[in-house]
C-alpha cells in the first residue's frame, strides 16, 4: 500500500500508484474526493472516459448530484446522471449498494470498464467487517482489485493520500454527509472500531489489512479455479450442480461450487453460510427453501437450484388449430388425426366437442387408466418428474375430465380422434 504518512507531492503519489485498466472507461462519479482523484487518474493516463452518477433519492442526493457535475466540469468529461429507486430493506445501505451497482453496470457500453474510487481505508473496514461476522478467505479477500466489469485503480492508496491529491489538484469535490452517520456498520468501523485498534494495537493497521486481504485473494484464486473446472448446468428457472462434486471435492472447493450455483439462480449475491450448507447438503438428501426463493434437493444425479413461482398459473383455453405458449413449454393443436407421427407420451390425439383447457395438476387430479383411476401426482411419480415440477406439471381438460398428463400419459377414455396435440415442453 502507498505509503499513507506524510505526504510532500501527493499528485505524483497517485499518478505511480493507480493502477488504471486500459479504457475504455467508466467512472463510478459519486460527488466525492475519491472517485474525483480516480476519475482524474484515469484521464491522466489518457484513457477514454466518461462518467455515472446515480441518484438514490436521498436527502443529500441533489447536492452531491451538483457536485458531480462540477467535477465532470472541471476534468471536462461527459457525465450521465441515473437515478434509482432504492427498495426497503434491513440495510439502506446494502439495498442502495445493489441497485446502483445495477444501473452502473446497465450504463456500460461493449468494451468499457466500470472504475471506482476505493482506497485501502475501504478494503481495511471491508475485511474487518468480514472477519467479525465470520467469513472464510473469499471475505478476507476483501475487495476485488479486478473483477467482471469493475476496477479499483485507487486500492493500493489510503484515504488520506487521494484526499490530498484532491486538495493539491483543486478538484471541486463534496464529502457525503451520511458518511459522518454512525449509524451503519461500516460507518461504526471507520469512526470507532478502525481508530482504537490503530492507537492501541497497530499504528500501521490499514496497510495490515490490505496485506491480509492480498494474501487471502491469492489462495481464493486458486479455490475458485479448482471449483470451476465442475461444470454446472443452467436455465432460467433452474441451475443443476453435480451432486459428486459436492460430496467428493474437499469442503473449501465444495463450497465455492455452491457458491457459484447459487449465483447462477439468483445473482451476484452469492448467499451465506446457512444457504451454502443447504445446497452442499441436498447432495446427501436433504431439502431445503433458500433466499430468492429457490428450492434446493438431490434429483438424482443432480442438486437442483430451482426459482419457486410465485403463484399457481392460470388455466388457458387451447387455440384450435393453433399454437399456444404456456409456463412450461408449447402445445401445438392440429385438426384431425396425424397420418405422419405416431401417438405417444408428447403426442395425443383428443376429442373436440368440448373445449380444451390447459392448467397446471392440483391436489386430488385423477386421470381414467382403464379398469379404474390413478392420481395424477402418481403418474408424475412413476414418470420420474422431479417433486419441485409436480405441483404445477401442465394436464389438459376436456369437459371436466382430465384427458392428458402433458408428456407423460393420456387417458384411455379419450373420445374421437377430432384434434391432435403435440407438446414441446422446455428443460425444468
Amino acid at each position: 500500500m502507498a505509503d499513507t504518512g506524510e505526504l510532500t507531492d501527493p499528485v505524483s503519489a497517485v499518478r505511480e500508484a493507480a493502477a488504471v485498466p486500459p479504457g475504455p472507461l467508466v467512472v463510478a462519479l459519486s460527488g466525492g474526493a475519491d472517485s474525483a482523484v480516480c476519475a482524474w487518474a484515469a484521464r491522466d493516463a489518457g484513457s477514454d472516459l466518461r462518467a455515472v452518477f446515480v441518484d438514490h433519492g436521498f436527502a443529500e442526493s441533489s447536492a452531491l448530484a451538483a457536485a458531480a457535475r462540477d467535477i465532470a466540469a472541471y476534468l471536462d468529461i461527459e457525465l450521465d446522471e441515473k437515478a434509482v429507486v432504492v427498495p426497503p430493506g434491513p440495510s439502506p445501505e446494502g439495498q442502495a449498494r445493489s441497485v446502483r451497482h445495477a444501473a452502473l453496470e446497465e450504463s456500460l457500453k461493449p468494451g468499457e470498464v466500470l472504475v471506482s474510487g476505493h482506497t485501502a481505508d475501504d478494503q481495511a473496514e471491508t475485511v474487518l467487517g468480514n472477519v467479525i461476522r465470520g467469513a472464510g478467505a473469499a471475505g478476507l479477500a476483501g475487495i476485488p482489485r479486478r473483477r467482471g466489469p469493475w476496477a479499483r485503480p485507487l486500492l493500493s492508496l489510503s484515504r488520506e493520500a487521494v484526499r490530498a491529491a484532491a486538495d493539491a489538484l483543486a478538484i471541486p469535490y463534496m464529502d457525503d454527509p451520511a458518511n459522518d452517520s454512525i449509524e451503519p456498520r461500516r460507518n461504526q468501523l471507520r469512526h470507532e472500531v478502525l481508530p482504537l485498534l490503530r492507537e492501541r494495537f497497530n499504528p500501521e493497521l490499514t496497510a495490515a489489512l490490505s496485506r491480509t486481504a492480498e494474501l487471502a485473494a491469492a489462495d481464493d484464486e486458486v479455490l475458485e479455479k479448482r471449483a470451476a473446472a465442475f461444470p454446472l448446468v443452467s436455465t432460467p428457472s433452474v441451475v443443476k450442480v453435480p451432486a459428486t462434486a459436492l460430496l467428493t471435492a474437499p469442503i473449501a472447493v465444495a463450497s465455492r461450487i455452491a457458491r457459484r450455483a447459487i449465483r447462477l439462480a439468483r445473482g451476484a449475491y452469492a448467499g451465506d453460510a446457512a444457504e451454502v450448507g443447504a445446497v452442499m447438503a441436498a447432495a446427501s438428501g436433504a431439502s431445503a427453501t433458500i433466499g430468492g426463493p429457490l428450492q434446493v434437493e438431490r434429483e438424482g444425479p443432480w442438486v437442483v437450484l430451482a426459482s419457486l413461482p410465485h403463484e399457481a398459473p392460470q388455466p388457458i383455453q387451447l387455440a384450435v388449430p393453433g399454437e399456444t405458449s404456456f409456463w412450461a413449454g408449447t402445445l401445438i393443436a392440429e385438426v384431425g388425426r396425424p397420418a405422419w407421427r405416431p401417438v405417444g407420451p408428447s403426442v395425443i390425439v383428443l376429442d373436440a366437442a368440448a373445449p380444451l383447457v390447459l392448467r397446471p395438476a392440483v391436489s386430488g387430479d385423477l386421470i381414467d387408466i382403464g379398469p379404474g383411476h390413478k392420481k395424477v401426482i402418481t403418474v408424475l411419480a412413476e414418470a420420474g418428474v422431479p417433486p419441485r415440477l409436480r405441483r404445477h406439471w401442465p394436464v389438459v381438460e376436456v369437459g371436466g375430465t382430465i384427458a392428458w398428463v402433458v408428456g407423460v400419459r393420456g387417458s384411455t377414455g379419450r373420445g374421437s380422434d377430432a384434434v391432435t396435440l403435440v407438446a414441446r415442453l422446455e428443460e425444468q
